[in-house]
């Protein structure tokens, strides 16, 4: 089952922070990338009050993922959607990595809030 997420601004925080539906995927859970023998997609949509902005950086935060579990960030043609490809195989492939994302509302630029250490709104990849 394809992983999508949708995006958007949190206007409650100062400055505004973006947020990421990682429960809207489906599944109920977290962004959980079961373990499949093919490659599987996980797609960012920008929406609601950022749906005319632009996705901009993808970086992974603290220790990153081992070579060949993940695909290179995509861009749609209109930087509304990203895509990552994600290859949860084995063993070898699971884990829990997380990320930063950072895109521009009306040439503001934007970035979901992660620390490695101590919270609970990181947003996050797992791979089952």
């Amino acid at each position: 089952m394809p992983n999508n997420l949708k995006v958007s601004l949190d206007e409650s925080q100062n400055p505004w922070v973006v947020t990421i539906d990682e429960k809207g995927n489906g599944n109920g859970k977290e962004n959980e990338v079961a373990r499949n023998a093919a490659q599987q997609t996980i797609t960012w949509q920008l929406n609601g009050n950022a749906a005319t902005g632009n996705i901009i950086d993808f970086q992974w935060l603290g220790t990153g993922p081992g070579a060949g579990i993940f695909g290179q960030p995509q861009y749609s043609s209109n930087n509304h959607n990203m895509t990552l490809t994600d290859l949860n195989n084995s063993a070898a492939t699971t884990g829990d990595w997380i990320y930063m994302l950072a895109i521009e509302v009306n040439n503001t630029r934007y970035t979901t809030t992660a620390s490695i250490v101590g919270t609970t709104n990181n947003p996050s990849i797992k791979n089952n």
